[in-house]
């Protein structure tokens, strides 16, 4: 059974954080990380248009999308909710969008296209999506974080924390009053959904809860603004969000800190395209690679914490999607080729050999000491025995792209040159990263999405 401080209400600290806070109240760390932030989702977003999996969406979105209001990447314009669903559902294809550790959820592309959608629609220009941007992480990642790690095991807190996310970013973009915030509020969560069961099948699910969370976030927004009612207490309430998702004593204290703690400035970013709890075990074998010199490995052990190996455990991978969850493949794939890209998940790659030799051979461990140390880390350690009898190890406690290991404008931009290499022009990928290093500067945000689709090599349709 949950129990809540009945003096806190979390559902009003949310709500009263994002009616008061102002562009002039954000840290230009904040600032600068929310610019990098839109070219990396941007980046994940027109590759993922790309890819087959957005197939899908892009027929149903052709069915149902209604008046043309917002860009869609890669598409025409749909209606406002579609395209908060279609640009959300890109952006989490290619599994190299962000990542927070404390709430363990991905908040770049459930709050980012339905901040672009209504800022476009609306007419508002880079400082308006910046801050809209910063209420609905802030936000989220407080929820998320209050309910990590028990939540995680069953439900994808992405999309359960990140309606809340979504629905905030929309409603300060909407000018809503506080009271219509918490209405917002309380009707994202009774819409909150996501369950990790499609792993088992490699399923695509994933794409929809991001497609979910943020279409729902912006409707509740929308819905709020034209005077729907929704719960006051939706977090902490006897029948809310904690009472039946939490499954653990809620966090209450990350809800004190609203405007002292900017929790936005400490997500991590993804430098490998696929589940963020491989990546420290792919530095680990990036760092085994160089130490093995061309030495066979005879015997492989990755230790790890255990939310990786329940999430990203799965052995003999048959496709990409799965491939993406799989730490010994990812590990093997390390050791042979060296640094992760897209193409090391094509169907071709999973099917060598080589790759499939190793990965059988890798025995993955939890360690008790690792898995207490998530979420403040996301560890991993890699001990191989080669041929000769060598023993060769590396230790990760922090991966690639975290805080602590940072990724810097120029790493970040290489990374969208690769995502979008061959599908937009370099013309249009010259643009947009200049806009992204301005977005604060803009009068109008429309261009951002609009230069994507101007420069598409496989044009929208009509």
């Amino acid at each position: 059974m949950v129990s809540v401080d009945k003096q806190l209400s979390p559902s009003a600290e949310c709500a009263k954080f994002v009616a008061k806070v102002t562009y002039a109240d954000l840290p230009k760390t904040v600032v600068d990380f929310v610019k990098k932030d839109v070219l990396d989702w941007l980046g994940c977003a027109i590759a993922g248009s790309a890819d087959p999996s957005s197939v899908p969406i892009k027929k149903v979105e052709q069915l149902l999308g209604g008046t043309p209001e917002a860009q869609i990447v890669s598409m025409d314009r749909g209606n406002l909710q579609y395209a908060a669903m279609c640009n959300a559902y890109f952006g989490h294809i290619t599994e190299t969008d962000d990542v927070d550790k404390d709430s363990i959820t991905h908040p770049a592309t459930i709050n980012i296209p339905p901040a672009l959608a209504l800022s476009e629609f609306l007419k508002k220009n880079g400082k308006d999506l910046i801050l809209a941007i910063t209420c609905g992480f802030e936000v989220m990642l407080r929820i998320g974080a209050a309910i990590t790690p028990e939540h995680y095991q069953i439900f994808h807190t992405t999309s359960t924390a990140g309606v809340f996310g979504a629905a905030m970013a929309s409603g300060k973009l909407l000018g809503l009053s506080e009271p219509q915030l918490l209405s917002a509020l309380g009707n994202a969560g009774t819409t909150a959904a996501g369950l990790w069961q499609f792993l088992d099948d490699g399923a695509m699910s994933k794409f929809l809860h991001t497609a979910n969370a943020a279409g729902n976030g912006l409707l509740v927004a929308l819905l709020a603004k034209n005077g729907f009612t929704g719960a006051t207490q939706i977090l902490e309430g006897k029948k809310g969000f904690f009472a039946g998702y939490a499954r653990q004593e809620p966090k209450l204290e990350v809800f004190t800190d609203f405007g002292q703690k900017w929790r936005t400035a400490l997500v991590s970013f993804k430098p490998y395209p696929c589940c963020r709890h491989i990546h420290s075990a792919i530095d680990a074998a990036l760092d085994v690679r160089n130490k093995l010199q061309g030495k066979k490995i005879a015997e492989a052990t990755l230790y790890t914490y255990n939310t990786a190996n329940s999430v990203a455990g799965k052995r003999a991978p048959k496709n990409e999607r799965e491939a993406k969850f799989s730490l010994a493949y990812c590990v093997a794939s390390a050791l042979l080729r060296g640094t992760p890209s897209q193409k090391d998940f094509s169907q071709s790659m999973v099917d060598d050999p080589e790759v499939k030799s190793l990965e059988s051979l890798i025995n993955v461990k939890e360690n008790n000491e690792f898995s207490a140390c998530v979420p403040k880390n996301w560890p991993a350690r890699l001990e191989v025995i080669t041929d000769d009898g060598e023993k060769i190890t590396a230790q990760v406690w922090n991966p690639t792209g975290d805080p602590e290991n940072s990724i810097d404008w120029d790493s970040l931009i290489q990374k969208f040159q690769l995502l979008t290499e061959g599908i937009i022009t370099s013309e249009g990928q010259e643009k947009i990263i200049k806009l992204c290093r301005s977005l604060d500067t803009l009068e109008s945000t429309s261009s951002l999405i609009g230069i994507v689709n101007e420069t598409y090599k496989n044009k929208p349709r009509t």
